[in-house]
């Protein structure tokens, strides 16, 4: 089946990407900066499920009597989405495949590096009991962290499918690929030397480019649905997505003393 080209057009954040692209928090000077990048890098993978969740509660509801979508293609990229983010299946340490969610493949990747991911588990098991506010304010997220998440829920509580949609097409999706790859390149940490590390950022660059960047924006297309108050409103948190991650990287950067 192919895909109609998107309506929308992500152009309209092409000066802001370029400014996320060049950040220097790339600039990561050894392991030890790449340790401390990645606990506060990680709140950010957990907080992406809860945009999906939310989504996919719009596109894809547990609920019956069902009735079909609007778009299959849709619906179907949706719960892949889900599925995969929330249950991926990857090389276990004896060669048989094993599922795991991104968050818990991202802890497993920060142990190899000599990182702590006890910070994030305890704050993701406080929010699963408390709420997200409760978590947020219990100082166990780094400062960076902690602004970001407040940034990412602040589109999931206005309600609006097109502007979770929009912070998620176009304030992630299309600009991790290029995030990863700088990681990467500047590192030089072999496959050996961090599986986990390695089949996540592969992981990501393969899907984010080859299947989830076109479909998610399928998906804000859908979503707008041609509405051009809600396409404003989608351009505006588009921005606004992209210009709370090149502040999460400020923050990092200024806390990595990276200049």
């Amino acid at each position: 089946m192919s895909n109609p080209p998107p309506a929308f057009d992500p152009r309209i954040i092409a000066p802001l990407r370029e400014r996320l692209d060049q950040h220097p928090v790339y600039g990561l000077r050894d392991l030890d900066d790449l340790r401390r990048f990645m606990e506060c890098h990680i709140y950010s993978v957990w907080d992406f499920m809860s945009l999906i969740k939310f989504l996919q509660h719009h596109i894809a509801p547990a609920r019956y009597p069902w009735a079909p979508g609007p778009d299959a293609a849709v619906c179907r990229f949706i719960n892949e989405l889900v599925l995969e983010e929330e249950s991926d299946k990857i090389p276990g340490p004896d060669g048989e495949e094993i599922c795991l969610s991104h968050f818990e493949l991202y802890c497993g990747a920060m142990r190899e590096l000599g990182a702590d991911p006890s910070g994030p588990q305890a704050f993701v098991a406080l929010a699963a009991r408390e709420g997200i506010d409760a978590a947020l304010a219990a100082g166990i997220a780094p400062e960076p962290s902690r602004r970001f998440m407040e940034s990412t829920f602040g589109f999931i509580s206005g309600g609006q499918p097109h502007v979770v949609a929009a912070a998620l097409a176009l304030g992630r999706e299309h600009v991790i690929p290029g995030m990863f790859r700088s990681l990467l390149a500047r590192m030089g940490i072999t496959e050996q030397d961090a599986p986990m590390f390695h089949f996540y950022l592969k992981r990501h660059i393969h899907l984010d480019e080859d299947f989830h960047g076109p479909l998610s924006l399928r998906m804000l297309d859908m979503l707008c649905a041609g509405d051009a108050q809600k396409r404003r409103e989608a351009e505006q948190a588009a921005c606004a997505a992209i210009e709370a991650r090149i502040r999460f990287w400020d923050d990092v950067a200024k806390r990595l003393e990276i200049s």
